[in-house]
């Protein structure tokens, strides 16, 4: 099996109006979907939203994320699967689906 990243991008006040037990509740969410995956699952994380930008040969540094952007990168899950198109119908089931916000699936490059 290869292994394949799946990248949530999320609306930055997506949570705005949760209360703590919504977010509770949405945690349990994620932990059903990784029960459900069973050995798909490899690893996954939440991100802060607070980051930093490394740009170019010049190494110039930048806050982020940006306030243009209207989605953050939110946290990620590897999978395991067979295929991109298989990696592609497991992350079908991924939670951040429900409240709007987008998946991008990568293959993991073995070195």
């Amino acid at each position: 099996m290869k292994k394949y990243m799946l990248i949530l991008f999320e609306q930055d006040n997506m949570y705005a109006e949760f209360s703590p037990e919504d977010m509770q509740k949405e945690i349990g969410v994620h932990q059903q979907w990784i029960e459900e995956l069973g050995a798909h699952y490899d690893s996954g994380e939440p991100l802060q939203h607070e980051a930093k930008a490394i740009h170019g040969k010049e190494k110039v540094v930048t806050d982020g994320p940006y306030i243009e952007s209207k989605e953050l990168v939110s946290g990620f899950y590897i999978l395991n699967a067979n295929s991109l198109e298989e990696a592609t119908e497991l992350a079908k089931g991924c939670p951040v689906l429900r409240l709007g916000g987008n998946v991008e699936v990568r293959e993991v490059m073995e070195m």
